[in-house]
This record gives structure tokens, C-alpha cells and sequence, in this order.
């Protein structure tokens, strides 16, 4: 614990020393609250997940430095830990002379002189994190409804074009599978993020089948889960069984892919010519050259696709246009 904590006294908010609190802390301790506070207090939608696992890839914490954040984390951290440990001091009852005598200690401190409380409490209680905490209804900030979703897309609606599921936290396993199931044959839905979310091998095997059925989703997003280099390897396996997919996000996982797997990885998606981008740092410089000629190659495979689909919308368009002058001259 950082600092002593007193749970007969009620913390005073006007006498606040949020310097001796940060003083307390090793230049580690607080990179490490600091790296958190960018996770609970302020969380970054348009990065959904590079900021909420630094400690897995050990990259160094980014963001601007909070001090009224830091100081309301200390005490909410600290509350935790309180909490926790009531929980776990079994009660007992004491006899009528001991309750009296508790009562008369009670009064006693109460009676206290008011310059020994501040002393004690330091802390202020932070009125700004539960602003915060009531402005969404979870902490990611991901207002997405997952049943009415889920609805729609097993009903093919067409207004559903992209499911945004990122960074939504205790999602059951078995709903995560019923949205993969469900895109098996939805047509509308072109891009899936569940970056965040705790997926982990069966959904990862589960979306490997999803990819070889469905032929609308060109955007697929599982950064930040649980999957292992087995997971992934299946997934890419069956991009050669789909044309479709244009993009795919999944660096940044619990574990490491492996050498192997990278390996395989560069193997496999020689059979593809529609992915164009690749969300991953290759650890090996051969399969990350390998991986780069692949995507320059479909890149190029598909500007001239463009060309000779342009090419056959002119022509058309010329032998329309000599049609008509033809049949104006009769």
C-alpha cells in the first residue's frame, strides 16, 4: 500500500498534498499507474488497443502526464485494496461490555483535535473519476448494444454494414461465437473488430470457418486477444479459400506467434490475391520480406483489375456511342 489509510476517519476535502503522494513513487511505479490511468480514466477510441496492453508487449507508456487522474487512481486503487480485505475478516460478535467500550474509543476519537486528522488524510475523494465513471456504461466507452446487434445481423440487415465490438470487456465466449456463426451467411457486413474483447482459440478456429463461407467482410480486426500462433495460422489457412478479405489486424497478442508460425504464415498466404494489408510485426526478416512481396504483388494484381475493368467500361461506351450516331444517320 502507498500510503496509511484510517477508515474511522472521513477524508477532508479541503487539505489536499498531492505532491508527498507522487513523491512516494519510484520513477517505475509511476510510468506503471501512469500507463494505467491512460487505460481506465481516459481511453482512446481511435487506438482502441496499443494502450490497453503495454505491460504484455512491454512498450513504453504513451500520453500526456495527468495529475489530477494520478492522484484519483491512487485513492480508488487504494479503496480496492480496503475492500478487499474487509471482505475477507470474518465478523464476530463482540460481548455488551466490549461494545460499550468500542463506543467510548468511537467518541473519544471523534473528539480528536482537527489539526491530527489532516495529518492522516491526505487524500481528496476524487468527485471527478465518478463524474466519469456514470458517463458510460462501460468502462471501453463502446456504447455498442451486443444483443440488438446480434439480431440484426442474423437477420441480414442491410443497414448493419460494420460491428464494432472493441475493447468491450466480459463478453461471454458463447455470444462472441453466436456473432461469428451469424456472419457465416450475412451478406452486409464488411468490417468486424472484436479487438479487446478476450477471444482466444475456439473463436479464432470458429472465425477460420466463418472466412470460408462468407463473402462480404473485407476488414477483420482480433488485436489485443488470446490467441496463440495456432490460432492465427488457421485463419490465414483459409484465406485461400476467400476472395474477399482486403484487410487483417492481429499483432499485439497475450502470446507470441512463434518463428514457426511466422514461417507458415508467409507459406500460406501465397495462395491469396485480395489481401492488401496486414496489421503485424514480423519477428523473422525472412518471412516479413516474404509477407511484403506478397501484398506488393496483390496490390498490383488489383490496379490492373481496376485497368481492364476501365478498359471494358470505355470500349462499351465507344461501341454505344457509334451505335447511336449510326442509327441517328438511318
Amino acid at each position: 500500500d502507498f500510503l496509511p489509510y484510517s477508515s474511522d476517519l472521513e477524508l477532508n476535502e479541503e487539505d489536499i498534498d498531492e505532491d508527498e503522494i507522487l513523491a512516494m513513487l519510484s520513477p517505475e511505479e509511476l510510468k506503471e499507474l501512469q500507463s494505467e490511468m491512460d487505460i481506465i480514466i481516459a481511453p482512446d477510441e481511435s487506438v482502441p488497443v496499443g494502450q490497453r496492453q503495454k505491460d504484455q508487449t512491454e512498450k513504453p507508456p504513451t500520453g500526456t502526464f495527468d495529475h489530477r487522474s494520478l492522484v484519483d487512481y491512487l485513492y480508488w486503487e487504494k479503496e480496492s485494496k480496503r475492500m478487499l480485505e474487509e471482505e475477507r475478516v470474518p465478523v464476530t460478535l463482540l460481548p455488551k461490555n466490549k461494545v460499550s467500550a468500542t463506543a467510548e474509543e468511537s467518541e473519544a476519537n471523534d473528539k480528536l483535535p482537527r489539526k491530527e486528522e489532516r495529518k492522516i488524510n491526505k487524500l481528496n475523494i476524487p468527485k471527478l473519476a465518478l463524474k466519469n465513471i456514470k458517463m458510460t456504461s462501460r468502462p471501453s466507452g463502446n456504447e455498442t448494444n451486443l444483443d440488438s446487434t446480434l439480431e440484426k445481423i442474423r437477420k441480414n440487415c442491410p443497414s448493419v454494414t460494420e460491428v464494432n465490438l472493441n475493447n468491450i470487456e466480459n463478453i461471454p465466449k458463447e455470444m462472441l461465437l453466436d456473432y461469428v456463426n451469424a456472419l457465416k451467411k450475412n451478406k452486409h457486413v464488411k468490417s468486424f473488430s472484436i479487438a479487446n474483447t478476450g477471444v482466444d482459440e475456439s473463436v479464432a478456429f470458429s472465425l477460420a470457418t466463418m472466412l470460408r463461407e462468407n463473402r462480404s467482410i473485407k476488414t477483420l480486426n482480433i488485436e489485443s486477444n488470446f490467441i496463440t500462433g495456432k490460432g492465427i495460422v488457421a485463419v490465414i489457412r483459409c484465406l485461400q479459400f476467400n476472395e474477399t478479405l482486403t484487410e487483417l489486424r492481429f499483432h499485439n497478442q497475450r502470446h507470441m506467434l512463434g518463428h514457426h508460425a511466422e514461417m507458415e504464415i508467409s507459406r500460406l498466404l501465397k495462395a491469396n490475391n485480395t489481401l492488401l494489408k496486414m496489421g503485424y510485426h514480423f519477428e523473422l526478416p525472412g518471412p516479413r520480406m516474404v509477407v511484403t512481396n506478397i501484398l506488393t504483388r496483390n496490390l498490383d494484381h488489383q490496379r490492373q483489375l481496376r485497368k481492364e475493368e476501365q478498359r471494358d467500361v470505355d470500349l462499351i461506351l465507344s461501341i454505344t456511342t457509334k451505335l447511336r450516331c449510326h442509327s441517328f444517320f438511318f
